[in-house]
């Protein structure tokens, strides 16, 4: 196996010669690995497969021929960085009963060839594609938002279990998420505009609840209640983004529905049919607590 000096001084020319497929792959891998180390995960846990596309060339098509695709790529990716000694191992871990919803657990051993690596990545994905900032920038936030989604339940319940005798701080609908969430916002992102007027469509104007300015996304949040059945979610969903499509200042909406109850039945189909790209906004559902 290739120590990590070697390995160091041909990276640049070994990362060329990939074909596109893989090298966005490992890319890709190497992001979600990068995330769980910013936030100090114990063990670091990758997706097999990505709900939220980053780069189009990996799952170009909505599929099931081109979701296995994407998953063998990654699979891929995670073979070429233990050949290389950027990670040390990896192991699938069942989640949820189906082939694509599966963790990887991954070791990285030395932080430091890890970090070079994702130097070189990002030089070459320069190379390859200058002039993409906007796109990396986009991809950087939802990473920080699917964190903020996944740790917000958990949130949630320490607020509900504050002690000496004070009152509990409850959520009990959305006014109440959008608090908390700003006040999550505030610790991973500069520049939050709160209940952003949007353009008037079909005869209606829409105020989303937030604007991440610097990175040109919109935050839409919503929480589950009697009466909200998948179907008038999704509808409520679909409005919505047809709304956000007309804004000119933004290139991505990230919609957070706080589920606490467990009251939809078939919250990752409702994620995959709406987490998309069309008419250049990329749109990312986030349903959490996930059951």
């Amino acid at each position: 196996m290739n120590g990590p000096a070697r390995v160091h001084d041909g990276l640049a020319s070994i990362l060329q010669k990939l074909e596109e497929e893989i090298f966005f792959a490992i890319l890709d891998v190497a992001l979600d690995i990068e995330n769980e180390l910013i936030i100090g995960s114990q063990a670091v846990f990758v997706p097999i497969r990505r709900l939220y596309v980053r780069y189009e060339i990996l799952c170009p098509v909505n599929s099931v021929g081109a979701a296995d695709r994407y998953c063998e790529l990654r699979w891929k990716a995670l073979t070429f960085l233990k050949k290389y000694s950027f990670v040390g191992s990896f192991e699938y871990r069942e989640q949820g009963g189906h082939r694509w919803q599966g963790l990887v657990e991954v070791t990285v051993p030395e932080l430091d060839h890890f970090a070079k690596l994702l130097t070189q990545l990002r030089i070459e994905e320069d190379r390859r594609n200058p002039g993409q900032q906007m796109e990396a920038d986009i991809s950087s936030a939802t990473a920080r938002l699917v964190q903020l989604a996944d740790s917000f339940h958990r949130v949630a319940l320490r607020l509900r279990g504050r002690r000496a005798g004070k009152e509990p701080i409850l959520i009990n609908d959305e006014y109440d998420v959008q608090y908390v969430l700003a006040a999550l916002l505030e610790t991973r992102f500069e520049d939050i505009r709160p209940e952003e007027w949007g353009p008037s469509y079909a005869g209606g104007s829409n105020r989303v609840d937030f604007l991440l300015k610097n990175e040109s996304v919109l935050v839409e949040t919503k929480m589950t209640r009697s009466g909200l059945t998948d179907r008038r979610l999704g509808e409520e969903l679909i409005i919505d983004i047809a709304h956000y499509k007309q804004r000119q200042d933004c290139n991505a909406l990230v919609c957070f529905v706080y589920d606490p109850e467990h009251r939809l039945t078939n919250p990752l189909g409702i994620e995959n049919d709406l987490s998309k790209t069309t008419d250049n906004l990329d749109v990312r559902v986030l349903i959490r607590p996930k059951s």
